[in-house]
């Protein structure tokens, strides 16, 4: 069903699902069955055969830490299945471990303390919580896997158009939203005509020279000196190189100093520190570039952070003008062109047939379109796991059922009414789903602010609605999972029910 829905979402061909699947979906199936199901299993054979057949026997509880080693096997297996990386699943569990850690100690010191709420409140709301404070462990580990489900959906349902709509605002209304490329020299003056005519600004234009990195420190490299298929790549090809005296202002010195202009005879080279990363580039190594029939050298001079996100014309490589000023070279540049002046570009392509202009305005649109819609598709995936958690809920509700039964026949036998016990049942699943939901946008929260600073590197703002969204969806949701799991128990005659104690 999914396949058939992105197949008109992303406007291309969906490939269709095949028999891999199938097979994945029964070893992760198997594996987490055994992880989580056979504690318990393994826990009947000390059950004597007696105590069944007078039915005095319950559901086997198998020890805490058989079932967490169980777990934690299951989930590594299930890691090292899905995820060939080592380095990936280590962060993978160190992160998973530090969240359901944390979960869980806010959902244990919340429900632990919640129990001072009842002298103060009604018949129907201590009976609800009664039963919480009396179920502590089970209620803990109830209100972490909720918070866990909910936090996904909130982080791909409204996280993640915070971080778009952030990243959209760190761009002035006025951003590079076309690119030009292979400028002649000999076409600057007629091109800044043209920009005049059409009441334009002239944009800064940069020259480029293409290069490939052929040694470090006179070591040859090529793509076999790398394990990293992105340095591979970046080792592989050419680089689009520059040269300049002053420092762009979306850039920033982060090692070295910048060579000004009164060091006109230097000859050095500025690296990106992503690029120098990748290909272990650092400070003062001595770099050879082989351009046209040439090799050019020179040291390290500084390192540069770019905001490669503010689309002004930038480089991975930048060379003093001495270093690459001879070389023949052309130019590019980038400048906003308002919607109203559309017909500039027809101008441009006619006066200068060679020159290439990016819509790079169009190009994104059409990206953050798929990126929508693709996380739309993992959104309906985030739904099937609520709707598992859910059922895992429904299966609690069902092996707690023997004693909900005794507990509603003597609360009704006491003289409580029908409505009575029926909101203490509300109650109580009401609260267990507010406190998931608020720990839900608690850890949403917290997820939103180290993707926005630490990944993307954008400012952080709060979002209310992770928090309404969060308490609302987990109280008014799990509320009626639970109470529609159990609302036979209050059809039940209370006599019957005691009868059988």
């Amino acid at each position: 069903a999914l396949a058939a829905l992105l197949q008109g979402w992303l406007m291309q061909e969906v490939p269709p699902p095949g028999l891999a699947p199938i097979a994945t979906g029964v070893v992760t199936g198997v594996l987490a069955l055994l992880g989580f199901a056979l504690p318990p299993i393994v826990r009947l054979k000390e059950i004597p055969p007696l105590r069944v057949l007078r039915r005095e026997v319950g559901n086997p509880t198998p020890a805490a830490w058989m079932t967490a080693v169980f777990a934690i096997v299951a989930i590594c297996l299930l890691l090292a299945f899905h995820a060939s990386e080592a380095v990936l699943i280590g962060k993978l569990l160190l992160g998973a471990g530090a969240t359901v850690a944390g979960l869980w100690l806010a959902a244990f010191t919340l429900v632990f303390g919640i129990r001072h709420l009842q002298p103060r409140s009604g018949a129907a709301w201590r009976s609800g919580i009664a039963r919480l404070g009396r179920q502590r462990a089970s209620s803990t580990i109830q209100i972490t896997a909720f918070a866990l489900g909910i936090a996904a959906l909130l982080v791909l349902a409204i996280a993640r158009v915070d971080l778009l709509n952030i990243w959209r605002g760190t761009l002035p209304a006025d951003a590079p939203n076309h690119f030009m490329i292979n400028i002649q020299r000999g076409d600057v003056k007629t091109l800044a005509v043209l920009f005049r005519e059409h009441d334009l600004p002239m944009p800064e234009l940069y020259p480029v020279v293409r290069g490939r990195l052929v040694a470090i420190n006179d070591r040859p490299v090529g793509p076999q000196d790398y394990k990293d298929p992105r340095a591979q790549q970046l080792i592989a090809r050419e680089f689009n190189l520059s040269w300049a005296d002053t420092l762009q202002g979306d850039n920033e010195i982060v090692a070295g100093e910048w060579w000004g202009r009164a060091e006109g005879d230097a000859q050095g080279f500025s690296v990106e520190t992503g690029i120098a990363e990748a290909l272990d580039i650092k400070l003062g190594d001595r770099l050879t570039y082989q351009i046209g029939g040439e090799r050019t050298v020179g040291d390290v001079a500084n390192l540069r952070e770019v905001e490669w996100d503010s689309f002004n014309v930038n480089f991975f490589v930048i060379a003093t003008p001495a270093l690459l000023e001879d070389h023949p070279a052309s130019l590019i540049t980038a400048f906003y062109l308002p919607p109203e002046q559309a017909r500039f570009i027809t101008e441009l392509a006619r006066q200068f047939p060679s020159v290439t202009v990016l819509n790079v305005e169009t190009i994104m649109r059409q990206v953050r379109t798929i990126m929508d819609r693709a996380a739309l598709a993992v959104e309906y995936v985030f739904l099937f796991t609520l709707a598992a958690g859910l059922l895992v809920m429904y299966a609690a509700i069902q092996t707690s059922k023997p004693e909900r039964r005794r507990e509603t026949a003597l609360l009704r036998a006491l003289g409580a009414s029908r409505r009575q016990v029926l909101l203490g049942l509300i109650a109580e699943f009401g609260t267990v789903g507010a406190i998931a939901g608020a720990l839900a946008a608690m850890a949403a929260s917290l997820a939103s602010y180290l993707l926005a600073t630490e990944i993307f590197e954008l400012p952080y703002r709060v979002n209310p609605w992770l928090w309404v969204c969060g308490i609302a969806v987990g109280g008014i949701g799990i509320a009626i999972a639970g109470v529609l799991g159990t609302r036979r128990l209050l059809n039940q005659p209370p006599l019957l029910v005691l009868q059988r104690v």
